[in-house]
């Protein structure tokens, strides 16, 4: 195996925001494989933003019913580009429901990107409150996906 052929899935990976990617050719197969970074002490899990800020055409003055209800939830948002899958399979148990607790380690779901299926983690601790995608929703990078209560 070339060295140019593992510099240019480095790149394919940075470039896509995956956090794993397999190739296999005839002679040889990789996998490639990095975790995510941790959260800084005091700052929201990574891929998790503030979800209490009412929608940008209300003025700062208003707020909703909806806004008040969302105060103090984080929105857990994709950290890539990919189709979203609630389980491993379509005969598998959703990994996580409304009411759930889910811990740093939990697997929330999974983004297929480039048909490479990425496990995400819920890198932080707390109670599932929504779940805002579809399973087999494509979803952009940023897109919110689900709203968790911290503990």
């Amino acid at each position: 195996m070339e060295k140019d052929t593992f510099q240019e899935l480095i790149a394919l990976m940075d470039e896509g925001g995956l956090t794993e990617i397999e190739y296999e050719t005839e002679d040889a197969r990789i996998r490639l494989s990095r975790q995510a970074a941790s959260a800084v002490v005091a700052a929201p899990a990574p891929g998790v933003t503030p979800a209490a800020a009412p929608p940008s055409s209300a003025s700062a003055s208003e707020t909703t019913p909806e806004a008040d209800a969302d105060e103090g939830l984080f929105i857990f948002t994709a950290p890539m580009v990919g189709t979203f899958y609630r389980a491993a399979g379509p005969e598998s148990d959703n990994y996580v429901e409304v009411g759930d607790s889910v811990n740093d380690e939990s697997v929330l779901c999974i983004l297929e990107a480039m048909k490479v299926m990425n496990e995400i983690k819920a890198e932080c601790s707390g109670e599932i409150t929504a779940i805002l995608v579809k399973n087999g929703d494509p979803v952009e990078y940023g897109q919110p996906l689900f709203k968790l209560r911290q503990s």
